[in-house]
């Protein structure tokens, strides 16, 4: 039995038809309730906003939801409005949602997760046929039924839109949202495709790819970030990697989707392909006894008959109707009034053997007498004009059949046929497509839109372009061009733009260069060396290397002089020591201190460490001393480059 909240204060008691018994959750979006006509449950959800004047449109998109294939989603009833809000009932599936099961038993593996990623991407793929985008794919609208995962609430995108403009929510929850549900961007299938990819992440690792933290940081990230895959692997990684493209028109299709995980092979035998599957045709093996036949008694029923579950006139008998029956037009046989007479005695079976091999001679008669005629004739008689039945090719053991009628309703008279002058074989024209639009789409992506066209990838051209590296910039034949299906379409793609050599140009120079590259100027930073003063000394990145059109370049530049080192906090012997040692003159003074332990240490710089400077400038060092009689601590000595004294 179903379980449910108790109904609130302020709850509806009945919508429509159907009667509600109690609470089943509430979202963003509105609140299931339990609901019953009939004997049978329903889930019912009660949107929380009206829909406006989009009430229409949403009961049009209910009749598409409707038509949606059951399997693998819980199948759309009904709908309608409770004081200008809408409401949708589902079949109601009795299971914990995707996000209550993650959270309580842990993430999917292996084959739990496959099944699970089968299962959704057919339930989207049967959305997305009868004309639907889900827009809010995520795992708490993934219901984990007896019999398997179903997808729910589609339907309600026109809903959503319109209460969505009148509170001003918006559509889609962030974590799982596609970065043109962000932007505003046209909506399509590929944003279901993206969501269900955010969802498989979320099924194998216990957290969506791009965070589920505040609402912010996570638009933020799906926009620029790349997404975090966790433990997924595999040929699943790789899929749900390419579902989580920021372009749209990079992802594949739900269709696609299904395909690649269903393992797609276009390896298959032609021979399977042009004869029924071995169980489809079920073979009755011939009796021990024969039949007894005489002239009212009629032929042996069929040896093959059509699978009970396969397709209303698939596979026929020649000499049959497409209803199974016997052709109704004339036989050579005259018809029968039992079709299966059932031997009347043990006794009975000589005769009935007899009576057989005195039809066989007789056949056998009229076939010779109506085949030497024939064969004299000239050749323009063809031979299956000859009296008798077809004997079928050996070579073709699909097309071998049961002797038949040349009278029957489903094989026309050929004798006829052919004495009937005709203008030649009729030419079969070659199946043409257009050339579908690639400008803008990556070489994988264009790879899968020209497979679905019925064309294959040829020549591929690197250009140099500002465009993103790898993106499709031209087709020849161009897009919209009808070509025989099967053709090889080439395609130019941009090979990004290369950094030029700046290193030995002054900076000025080297800025032009960049920016008449189409590259931008990137931080600049100093660095201390021999080399002139603004000399550029390195590029990142580096020259030769390939970036996409206004990529910013880094210089790094030359300042003439020697790096000041530090010495504060050192020994007065030790900073003189360095500062000399870089090229420096170095002038102290004393400064009374209280602390014994800074007595004799370098106190302060006035050559800031780090900078530049030229070589023979004076740095001056503050020294601390204790408090002593003798020369004035303040007079400044002058200590001159080269050894220390003392040393």
């Amino acid at each position: 039995m179903p379980t449910a909240q108790p109904l609130r204060t302020g709850d509806p008691q009945r919508l429509g038809e159907y009667a509600l018994s109690g609470r089943l959750g509430e979202g963003g979006q509105g609140t299931v309730f339990l609901g019953s006509r009939g004997g049978e449950t329903y889930a019912v959800k009660l949107l929380h906003g009206p829909v406006g004047d989009e009430q229409a449109a949403f009961l049009r998109e209910v009749e598409l939801a409707k038509h949606v294939a059951r399997f693998c989603t819980a199948q759309v009833i009904d709908a309608g409005f409770d004081e200008g809000r809408p409401y949708i009932v589902s079949e109601y599936v009795d299971g914990p949602s995707l996000q209550r099961e993650v959270a309580l038993t842990g993430p999917r593996r292996g084959g739990a997760l496959e099944r699970l990623a089968v299962s959704t991407a057919t339930a989207l793929a049967a959305i997305h046929r009868a004309g639907i985008v889900h827009r809010d794919f995520k795992p708490q609208n993934v219901l984990l039924g007896s019999d398997g995962p179903r997808v729910i609430d589609f339907g309600l995108a026109k809903a959503l839109d319109a209460a969505a403009t009148v509170s001003g929510r918006g559509v889609g929850t962030p974590a799982y949202m596609a970065p043109e549900q962000i932007t505003a961007s046209a909506v399509t299938g590929a944003a279901d495709v993206f969501s269900w990819g955010a969802t498989m992440c979320f099924a194998a690792n216990a957290t969506a790819p791009f965070g589920q933290d505040s609402v912010a940081p996570v638009l933020h990230r799906i926009l620029t970030a790349p997404p975090e895959l966790g433990r997924l692997d595999g040929r699943l990684r790789t899929l749900v990697d390419a579902c989580l493209d920021k372009d749209a028109r990079n992802r594949p299709t739900s269709r696609e989707l299904l395909f690649e995980l269903l393992g797609e092979s276009d390896a298959v035998p032609a021979e399977v392909l042009d004869s029924p599957p071995a169980h489809i045709l079920r073979v009755t093996p011939p009796p021990l006894v024969p039949e007894q036949r005489s002239a009212t008694t009629g032929p042996r029923t069929p040896m093959a008959q059509p699978e009970a579950t396969g397709t209303p006139g698939g596979y026929r008998l020649p000499g049959t109707q497409e209803g199974g029956g016997p052709p109704s037009g004339p036989s050579t046989v005259e018809p029968s009034t039992s079709r299966n007479a059932p031997l009347t005695s043990s006794r009975g079976w000589p005769r009935a053997v007899i009576a057989v091999c005195a039809a066989l001679l007789v056949t056998a008669a009229v076939l010779v007498t109506a085949l030497i005629p024939a064969m004299n004739k000239s050749d323009a008689v063809q031979p299956s004009q000859a009296a008798g039945p077809t004997v079928p090719s050996q070579s073709d053991p699909v097309k071998s059949r049961p002797p038949a009628d040349t009278s029957s309703p489903l094989k026309p008279d050929r004798t006829q046929q052919e004495r009937k002058p005709t203008a030649g074989p009729p030419v079969a024209l070659p199946a043409t497509v257009p050339i579908p639009s690639l400008t803008g789409l990556d070489k994988d992506a264009a790879t899968r839109a020209l497979k679905r066209a019925g064309l294959v990838l040829g020549t591929v051209t690197q250009l140099d372009s500002p465009q993103k590296i790898g993106r499709v910039l031209a087709a020849e034949p161009a897009p919209g061009t009808t070509v025989a299906k099967g053709s090889t379409v080439s395609i130019q793609v941009s090979a990004g733009l290369p950094v030029p050599g700046a290193t030995g140009l002054q900076l000025k120079a080297a800025e032009a260069r960049l920016t008449g590259a189409g590259l931008a100027v990137g931080t600049v930073t100093r660095s201390c060396t021999g080399q002139p003063d603004g000399q550029v000394l390195s590029t990142q990145p580096k020259a030769g290397s390939r970036v996409t059109g206004g990529t910013p370049v880094a210089l790094t530049v030359a300042r003439n002089g020697a790096k000041v080192p530090p010495v504060v906090g050192q020994s007065l012997e030790d900073g003189r020591k360095a500062l000399i040692g870089a090229g420096f003159t170095v002038r102290s003074r004393g400064q009374v201190v209280d602390d014994e332990s800074r007595v004799g240490m370098v106190l302060s710089q006035t050559v800031q460490p780090g900078t530049c400077a030229e070589p023979g400038t004076a740095v001056v060092i503050v020294v601390g001393l204790a408090a002593q009689s003798g020369p004035d601590p303040d007079e400044p000595t002058e200590t001159p480059t080269g050894q220390v004294p003392g040393e």
